[in-house]
Order: C-alpha cells, then sequence, then structure tokens
C-alpha cells in the first residue's frame, strides 16, 4: 500500500513540474526578449586638424543630444565603444568628404541600429590689420561649414544636413570657430530632430510601435 501512495505521490510531482516547464515555455514564447538599441557616436571628422577644440566640442555637443536620461537602469541604448568605431571608419573610409551609402556601409560593420556623426569640410580662423582701421585693432574672420550625418535603421531614415557660420569684424568671443560651431551644431541637432527620433527607434526596438 505504501509502495503504491510514493508511486502517486512521485506521479503528481511528475505531472506539477511538467505544468511548470509548459508555463514557463508559454510565458518565454508571450513575453518578447527586450531589445538594446544599438547607437554609434563617430568623431568629428575635419578637413583641418589645426582646430582639435572644435573637433571634441562637436563630439561632446552631440554625444550629450543621444543621451538617454537612466538608461544604466533602462538599458534602452548600448553605446558602441570608440575603438570599434574606429575600426569601421577606417575599413568603409568615412571622411569628412563622402556621402550616405558610406555612412550605411559604416552602420553595417558595426551592426548599428542608429549612427550619427559630424563632419566639417572647411573651417578657418585668421586675424588681420587693416590700415583702414584708424585705432590699428586687427579683425577676425572666421568661417565653419558643418554635416551632420544621420542614420536610423528603425525607422528606415539616411540624411545629411548641413550649416555654415561666419564671423568678420572686431576681435570678439562671439567670433571664435568654438562659439560658430556651437551655434551651428545647436541648430542641426534640432533640425534633425535627434532626440525624437532616438525616442522613436527605442520604442520601435522594443515592439511598442
Amino acid at each position: 500500500m505504501l509502495k503504491k501512495i510514493m508511486t502517486l505521490i512521485c506521479f503528481c510531482c511528475y505531472l506539477c513540474f511538467m505544468q511548470i516547464g509548459f508555463a514557463q515555455d508559454i510565458i518565454k514564447q508571450e513575453t518578447p526578449q527586450k531589445q538594446t538599441l544599438k547607437v554609434a557616436i563617430l568623431p568629428t571628422l575635419s578637413s583641418s586638424q589645426r582646430y582639435p577644440d572644435v573637433n571634441q566640442l562637436l563630439y561632446n555637443n552631440l554625444t550629450q543630444e543621444m543621451h538617454v536620461p537612466l538608461n544604466d537602469t533602462l538599458q534602452a541604448v548600448e553605446y558602441i565603444d570608440e575603438n570599434s568605431i574606429y575600426a569601421a571608419i577606417k575599413q568603409s573610409n568615412f571622411t569628412y568628404n563622402q556621402n550616405l551609402d558610406t555612412l550605411k556601409d559604416t552602420a553595417d560593420l558595426l551592426d548599428a541600429d542608429v549612427v550619427v556623426g559630424y563632419t566639417i569640410p572647411t573651417m578657418y580662423q585668421h586675424y588681420y590689420h587693416s590700415i583702414s582701421r584708424l585705432d590699428g585693432s586687427p579683425l577676425l574672420n572666421s568661417y565653419i561649414s558643418v554635416n551632420l550625418w544621420v542614420y536610423y535603421r528603425p525607422l528606415n531614415k539616411t540624411f545629411k544636413i548641413s550649416d555654415r557660420r561666419q564671423y568678420f569684424d572686431e576681435i570678439s568671443t562671439w567670433g571664435m570657430l568654438t562659439e560658430l560651431a556651437k551655434d551651428a551644431s545647436s541648430n542641426l541637432n534640432k533640425k534633425a530632430e535627434l532626440k525624437s527620433l532616438l525616442k522613436q527607434s527605442i520604442k520601435i526596438k522594443k515592439g511598442e510601435l
């Protein structure tokens, strides 16, 4: 009799384990895996190496624009490391003077969902002394052209937008290249709607859109 009871108990336990396993399988099937958006922020590429502070400023502005609050907790975005990015742009030959196909090639090499980056085709900053100025004070002539490259795979968007700034007047902090670059990047970030596109892409990756 005891043997039959033990056999019955074992059989009941077996059925319970089978049901638990089946339920777990259903939960796994019904609950999609959390997808993380892979984002690559390219280094600023320029035709001139004379103004590294300008390159760094543009990169910092873009990094701040692509920042996701509480990402350490939410794990919504994975930012691709710099070494991988440098290797990819070297392989794809992504320079300050290229095209959207090269941008897509770079994204494919990185397996990135989003790629953004600035390039600077032209920039200079010169000081002049004009004999026509009675006080002999120098003039400042600054110019910068900036391209913003944008690739969003979840939204099927790839585009480039451009801006330029120039200053030719008395020496002033407002006419320095760093100020012109800051103004141009703020305008481009707003025009490209980077934050809005990033939010949409995160939702698509999670299956919420």
